[in-house]
């Protein structure tokens, strides 16, 4: 946390004494120490007034630490309305919904961002053809909170899906795809792909290749998906699922994905929308939102109490009619002093113009008017899926409308428990790999990458394992991504990203290289006697071998050792064993060796699998 200084460190009775205490070292004459000297209510009355000030300075309080925060370049993050997008069914593609149309969500007020047509399209198809076989999976992706898998990253010939809709598409539609993200996979920026996707539309001319603007990362999360259409679009029914729509294809053209996306429904243009509530429109003066008079005074200050205040401006009415708009700013550094701004104290709910020099001055007897007002919930606004269920005005707009996906992003102005939290984080987190956490840490956050397991090797270590003269200026690292596969392999892919990604974070002296695991199959051989041979029995003890070989089991899997003498111990513990006759490891690999007492010793750059179990079970008499 911020170290703030202890200013108030001594007592009034210490200050006294620390006074009285150098009498002597400054002269010989002042002989008297009592409370009825005068020199010693003097100092007393001295001493009193140096603990009332440092009391005082010492009073640091939120303002303060928040000042110190600032000059660190540390700033409350402002609070934030929920939004999202919402569907409108059973409406007419015509249909138009000017922006700051009410919606409600229960009691919690909405707003649209902007004009928008309401309904027109459906997505009513979804297909997945892999290998030249194809799936209907509209049953699935086709209801709203529910995914279909496509993509199989175990297939090697042209995959691609179809999506229909039951009328065509007009340029500048967009698609909200609703994709199943994963939370082991680190955070990305906009333009990170881990596959190459190819766009088409069907037209007069069959299959044509369309521009496409992708907000989904080629599948990876949810957004919106823009085509510019080749041409006008024609219906096709797809030959083996035998169904008709428009459709638009996104076939795999190139790279692979660590696992298959998983997508959802697919909106035509749904409406963007906001927590908030309009109480009136900039410009507009109402009478019951005038907070007082301008007194003509630098930095004067007014009451606006007003619930839940999100954002306003104010207007100033003039005696002869005229009306000037001022607007509220966070920041005076870079105001000048003909700036008509002023700044609103939500702790204290107070409006305070500027001094002349930061911000210009009122003139005298003009009313002030809050408008552009607008109100929020902030973080107690954001709703779950389907929440969102009506208009605030269903005469006017008698439809259907809800919102698929949760309307989150609402947040209340930072705290400075918060803030002081963020401010050790961010100025003493580790910028260098200097040790084996910096290492294992910075790889684990290579952007869109989903990695299960780092080990670090040191690279003499890493030489000798493969008979070359390895570096003390190197280090490296064995990477496992994350895989449904028990084996998966590093893919080239993988590797440059996460080379690209610890550079910056390299010592100069230092050289990184990253490498796939080396997997070893370990089989167990035995003869086991049982009190009494159960299926129950025999599960013990295949989980038995299982926890001591298989990585998936270990907290620390890379180069570990598999001790014969500790699970030949286990074993003969184990609920229901009576005796272990016989049993011996074999590997299958060269990432591991083997010594004279049966222990596996697995390379560093090594993981162990439980491969192959052979034992015969034999039930005591």
């Amino acid at each position: 946390m911020l170290k703030v200084p202890e200013l108030d460190d001594l007592t009034y009775e210490q200050i006294i004494q620390r006074a009285v205490s150098r009498i002597p070292s400054m002269t010989e004459q002042w002989t008297d120490y009592n409370s009825h000297d005068p020199g010693i209510t003097v100092l007393q009355t001295y001493a009193w007034l140096t603990d009332m000030l440092d009391y005082y300075m010492n009073a640091t309080g939120d303002v303060h630490v928040e000042k110190y925060l600032k000059l660190l370049g540390i700033e409350p993050e402002k609070e934030k309305p929920a939004s999202g997008y919402a569907v409108v069914s059973r409406a007419f593609a015509q249909d138009e919904i000017p922006a700051g149309t009410k919606l409600l969500a229960g009691d919690v007020p909405f707003e649209t961002v902007g004009s928008c047509r309401a309904g027109g399209n459906r997505f009513c198809v979804f297909l997945s053809e892999s290998d030249g076989r194809c799936a209907d999976l509209t049953a699935f992706a086709g209801r709203d909170g529910d995914y279909a898998e496509c993509f199989a990253s175990e297939m090697s010939g042209e995959q691609s899906v179809y999506l229909g809709f039951e009328r065509p598409l007009s340029d500048g539609d967009g698609l909200y795809v609703c994709v199943q993200e994963d939370g082991r996979r680190a955070p990305f920026g906009p333009d990170f792909r881990l596959c190459g996707l190819r766009w088409q539309v069907c037209t007069e001319e069959g299959f044509v290749d369309a521009q496409v603007s992708d907000g989904t990362c080629g599948f990876l999360k949810s957004g919106f998906v823009r085509i510019s259409l080749p041409g006008e679009m024609k219906a096709f029914r797809h030959p083996e699922a035998g169904k008709e729509a428009y459709f638009v294809r996104c076939t795999l053209e190139k790279g692979s994905y660590d696992i298959p996306p998983r997508l959802g429904m697919i909106y035509v243009n749904p409406i963007e929308v906001v927590q908030k509530r309009t109480v009136c429109r900039e410009g507009d003066l109402k009478e019951q939102l005038r907070i007082g008079q301008t007194d003509g005074c630098a930095e004067q200050e007014l009451l606006f109490d007003y619930p839940n205040v999100m954002d306003f401006s104010l207007l100033l009415a003039g005696p002869q009619g005229e009306r000037v708009l001022w607007r509220r700013a966070d920041h005076w550094e870079q105001a000048g002093y003909e700036d008509r701004i002023f700044s609103y104290d939500r702790e204290t709910q107070t409006v305070r113009f500027g001094d002349g020099l930061r911000g210009a001055v009122p003139p005298a007897g003009w009313s002030v008017h809050v408008t552009g007002l607008t109100c929020s919930l902030f973080q107690a606004g954001n709703v779950q899926a389907g929440e969102l269920k009506s208009f605030a005005d269903p005469e006017r707009f008698p439809w259907q409308v809800s919102n698929p996906m949760p309307l989150q992003g609402g947040r209340d102005r930072e705290r400075l428990s918060d803030m002081l939290a963020r401010m050790e984080s961010s100025l003493f987190a580790q910028r260098r790999m200097a040790s084996e956490e910096d290492y294992e840490r910075i790889v684990r956050e290579t952007p869109g990458l989903m990695i299960e397991l780092v080990h670090v090797i040191p690279g003499t270590v890493y030489g000798q394992l493969y008979h070359r003269q390895g570096s003390v200026n190197e280090v490296v690292l064995a990477v496992k991504p994350w895989s449904r596969s028990a084996k998966p392999e590093l893919g080239e892919r993988y590797r440059r990203a996460i080379e690209r990604h610890v550079e910056p974070y390299r010592l100069l002296n230092m050289k990184v290289s990253v490498v796939s695991p080396v997997y070893v199959g370990v089989e167990a051989y035995g003869r086991i006697g049982l009190w009494k041979d159960t299926q129950d029995a025999r599960e013990r003890v295949r989980q038995c071998l299982r926890e001591a070989i298989d990585y998936t089991r270990r907290e620390r899997p890379f180069g570990a050792v598999i001790s014969y003498g500790r699970l030949f111990t286990r074993l003969e513990m184990l609920e229901g064993v009576s005796c272990v006759y016989e049993l011996n490891l074999e590997q299958a690999g060269s990432g591991a060796s083997k010594n004279s007492r049966g222990d596996i010793l697995l390379h560093e750059d090594a993981l162990s699998c439980f491969e192959k179990m052979e034992i015969e079970f034999v039930e005591k008499a």
